[in-house]
């Protein structure tokens, strides 16, 4: 029975100046959105909502939600317009530091990569400026996933490489990894491979053409 040949990754997060003469891309990705934005979201949509159906109470314009506006501007025990504006205004700043939190989330998001090429487990940061951390296969000393049931149910989970020499990207959790078994399988095969002077590199992948019109 043949088998497929592994073709090359293309960088698509990674900067690809950074893979050295020979070196090549085995897995790049970025954290998955179910891990960085549910929270957040869920957060800020909650908070939208309870400030939308409260402000009738303490500013007329706004539409009315019968006995619901009055529970949660707290209407129903203060009976004062003025406290219900007040009460309306903390909803609203809840949602303000939702959409501050999503922001934030967005931004981490965006910034990190985890990749794992022929001879390294990089970590890059940034957005405009670039930062790189980096562990060379030779000193992975171990690579371990955890997933809770929910986490698995949506195919993410938290990575850990243990590593020696002090690397600054050994050793600490790497959460939200999509798919984390198949970013375990490449580290172990790259440890493997580099140990085996026989092992020949993949080819590059073939470049894309349009289709015709």
């Amino acid at each position: 029975m043949a088998t497929s040949t592994p073709v090359r990754v293309m960088p698509k997060h990674l900067k690809a100046t950074y893979l050295a003469d020979g070196e090549y891309l085995l897995e790049e990705t970025r954290g998955t959105k179910l891990y960085y934005f549910p929270g957040p979201v869920l957060f800020t949509l909650v908070f939208g909502l309870v400030a939308l159906f409260s402000a009738n109470a303490g500013y007329s314009s706004a539409p009315g939600f019968g006995s619901l506006t009055q529970w949660l501007s707290l209407n129903q025990w203060t009976n004062n317009a003025t406290t219900s504006k007040y009460v309306t205004l903390f909803w609203a700043l809840l949602f303000i530091i939702g959409l501050l939190w999503i922001l934030a989330r967005y931004l981490r998001w965006i910034s990190t990569v985890y990749a794992v090429s022929s001879r390294r487990v990089i970590v890059q940061k940034g957005i405009l400026g670039r930062d790189f951390d980096e562990i060379p296969v030779t000193q992975v000393r171990g690579v371990d996933v955890h997933q809770s049931l929910l986490q698995r149910l949506l195919g993410y989970g938290t990575v850990r490489v243990s590593s020696e020499g002090g690397a600054s990207v050994g050793n600490e959790d790497w959460k939200g990894i999509p798919k984390p078994f198949r970013f375990q399988k490449h580290i172990e095969d790259a440890t493997q491979n580099l140990s085996n002077p026989n092992w020949a590199a993949p080819p590059a992948a073939p470049p894309v053409t349009p289709p015709p019109r």
